[in-house]
C-alpha cells in the first residue's frame, strides 16, 4: 500500500509506504497562460459558491463522510496536536482534477504528485476550473481500500496535518479501481480554499 501527501507552498514531499501529501499556505494563483488550450474548462473566475458537479461514487461519498467525521475531533498528527477543524464541502472542480490525476497514475504506472509530463497539483486544479484559490493541498494513496485509506493518511503526520488543516475548506476526491494496474486502487484527495 502506498500513500503520499503534498502541500502547495511550501512544498513538503515525503513518501511513506507510497503515501504522499502536499498542502499549502497562502499564494497568488497564476494568471491563465496565453495561447491555445485543448481544455474545455475556462479559467474565468468562478463564484465562491460555484462548487461544480456534485456527483460522486459510493466509495468517494464514504471517504468524504469519514473525512468530515475525522476533522470533527482533535488529534495528534505525529507530535503536533491539531484541534478539531470545520467540515469541508465537496467541490466538483477539485474532484475533476483528482479524477484526472488518479486515471493518469493508473494508466502510466507512476505514483507522485507531479505527472511524468510535469503537470502539478496547481496546474491540474486550475485546468479543471478551480480558479481564484488561496490554498491547495493534496493527499494521494495507492493500494488502499475504502475502509483503510483515511487511517493510512492519519498514521502519517504530514497526511494527518493536511486532513486536519482548518485553512482548507473544500475537497474533491477520486477513487479508482483498475485491475491490472501497478497498485490496483488509487486515491487522490485535492483540498482547496477560495
Amino acid at each position: 500500500m502506498s500513500l503520499m501527501t503534498h502541500k502547495f507552498l511550501p512544498l513538503l514531499l515525503g513518501p511513506v509506504l507510497l503515501l504522499a501529501s502536499c498542502g499549502g499556505g497562502p499564494s497568488t494563483p497564476s494568471a491563465p497562460s496565453a495561447g491555445g488550450s485543448t481544455s474545455a474548462t475556462s479559467n474565468a473566475p468562478r463564484s465562491a459558491h460555484d462548487s461544480g458537479d456534485q456527483s460522486r461514487s459510493t466509495e468517494e461519498q464514504s471517504v468524504f463522510e469519514q473525512l468530515n467525521a475525522t476533522r470533527a475531533q482533535g488529534r495528534s498528527c505525529g507530535g503536533k496536536y491539531m484541534p478539531a477543524a470545520p467540515a469541508v464541502t465537496w467541490n466538483g472542480y477539485l474532484a475533476a482534477a483528482a479524477e484526472g490525476h488518479a486515471n493518469d497514475m493508473a494508466d502510466k504506472g507512476y505514483f507522485a504528485h507531479t505527472s511524468p509530463s510535469g503537470a502539478t497539483m496547481k496546474q491540474r486544479a486550475e485546468q479543471a476550473g478551480y480558479s481564484g484559490w488561496q490554498e491547495l493541498g493534496e493527499n494521494i494513496a495507492a493500494g488502499y481500500t475504502v475502509r483503510d485509506v483515511i487511517q493510512g493518511w492519519l498514521d502519517s503526520p504530514s497526511h494527518c496535518e493536511t486532513l486536519m488543516d482548518p485553512a482548507l475548506k473544500e475537497v474533491g476526491m477520486s477513487y479508482l479501481y483498475k485491475p491490472g494496474s501497478k497498485f490496483g486502487t488509487y486515491w487522490v484527495q485535492d483540498f482547496g480554499t477560495r
